[in-house]
């Protein structure tokens, strides 16, 4: 199964980017950092000048896990990757792009978090979740790190189980599994 992850951190190197780098020793992963690409801003027109969101959308489409990944700052993800959810409406809004909305649908969402706190925050987790069941899609859980000591203490069991739910066979999920423990 291919699983695409979008990630956004203002530190590249940081807490969110050393969970990623755990994941892609376990599996097999395509990680495309949302901050260094352009994606202009949604607007009720759908008027947008040449950026790198449809483009993006058909790497979406072409996976079967999309993973959105992110620090949790103030219960929400990054500035960038709500940016590009928010423009994500534009597959609802103009009729030659809602197959490709409809064309999510039946894929897998998962969540990469990391934050000073034991688990992910629930408003957090509750837009992604909330927004992969717009789109009808499964979504699966999230995998949270929890740098509260400063160190970056990765649970190999937890890792290992979630990147088995990533080479899971594919099949409808509505149970989420958060893994917490990293």
């Amino acid at each position: 199964m291919s699983s695409v992850v979008l990630f956004s951190s203002a530190n590249k190197q940081g807490n969110t980017a050393q969970v990623v780098q755990a994941l892609a020793q376990q599996v097999s992963l395509k990680v495309i950092n949302l901050d260094e690409l352009s994606i202009t801003p949604y607007n009720y027109a759908n008027q947008y000048p040449q950026d790198d969101f449809y483009p993006l959308v058909e790497t979406l489409l072409s996976a079967d896990n999309i993973i959105f990944a992110s620090p949790i700052y103030w219960h929400c993800p990054t500035a960038q990757m709500k940016a590009f959810m928010d423009r994500m409406t534009e597959l609802l809004d103009v009729s030659h792009l809602k197959p490709k909305a409809r064309a999510l649908a039946n894929k897998r969402g998962f969540i990469i978090s990391s934050s000073a706190q034991a688990e992910v925050c629930p408003i957090f987790e509750s837009i992604f979740a909330k927004m992969y069941r717009y789109y009808d899609m499964s979504y699966q859980g999230n995998l949270h790190g929890d740098f509260s000591s400063g160190q970056a203490n990765i649970d190999s069991n937890a890792l290992l189980k979630f990147a088995q739910q990533l080479d899971a066979a594919k099949r409808p999920c509505n149970n989420a599994t958060s893994i917490t423990s990293i």
